[in-house]
């Protein structure tokens, strides 16, 4: 098996022998031995180890928290990789997006042309659709299924420039309903805070079903993701009132 030297392997990985020395230090990155003349020495087990560590450092991830990451097994690894590797693509595809959105902008105004109002925010659109689907993809088609999923992409792709902006305005509503309500509840708010969000979500869904509707509640408060988004934004326990305005007015009616 070859060793590489501290100063080898720092030539071979870009970095310098500084940071290996400190790797050593905080025992992120310990060399394979040391020789009888003092001098570090890595081996295979190691140089893989610094690979990983170079590649979560270019994807931002803190040397503080690194440690967890690498002593995971294999198994764990691979997901944890998989799952960067969608998030890469997702942004790669966003600056696709936005190249060509740019590239359309700048020829119509240079020639004098006209984009339509398709043009002016598939963009913005399609990068909504791609977060989506990393971050609830799996879930949606779980519970509603693949059919289902991909028309609900379809019709939002499809929407006008009006319709699309009157959605972002709904949702902005939604919000500060929801932050008006955590501070006074009342019964009329609750059930404006329901419709907002129903007719929020009809831009997308091609049928409305109030049992559809209490399921996407309940998959709000099962998973984390969801109760962030929405607690982020309006407030903590936003989650939990946007929900309990939800099953209030999608109750069954016996």
């Amino acid at each position: 098996m070859m060793a590489y030297q501290i100063k080898q392997l720092a030539t071979l990985a870009g970095v310098s022998v500084r940071t290996l020395r400190y790797y050593d230090e905080i025992g992120l990155l310990k060399p394979a031995f040391i020789g009888d003349n003092g001098y570090r020495y890595y081996e295979t087990p190691q140089i893989n180890r610094l690979q990983r560590i170079c590649l979560y450092r270019q994807l931002q991830i803190p040397l503080a928290t690194m440690p967890t990451l690498l002593d995971q097994p294999a198994a764990v690894v691979v997901t944890q990789l998989q799952r960067q590797y969608q998030q890469l693509q997702q942004e790669r595809r966003h600056l696709d997006q936005l190249l060509t959105l740019m590239e359309t902008t700048i020829a119509a105004q240079r020639e004098g042309n006209q984009m339509n109002d398709q043009e002016k925010f598939a963009a913005f659109k399609q990068t909504q659709l791609d977060e989506h689907e990393v971050k609830y993809g799996a879930e949606a088609r779980q519970h509603y299924g693949e059919q289902a999923v991909e028309s609900a992409n379809q019709r939002f792709s499809q929407l006008s420039a009006t319709d699309y902006a009157t959605m972002q305005a709904t949702e902005q509503r939604l919000l500060v309903a929801l932050t008006q309500q955590l501070q006074q509840p009342t019964e009329e708010r609750a059930a404006m805070i329901y419709q907002l969000h129903r007719d929020w979500l009809c831009y997308a869904w091609a049928q409305y079903q109030p049992a559809m509707h209490r399921g996407l509640a309940q998959l709000y408060l099962a998973d984390p993701r969801f109760r962030q988004y929405y607690d982020g934004r309006a407030g903590n326990g936003a989650t939990a009132i946007l929900v309990q305005c939800i099953e209030q007015y999608t109750e069954p009616q016996n």
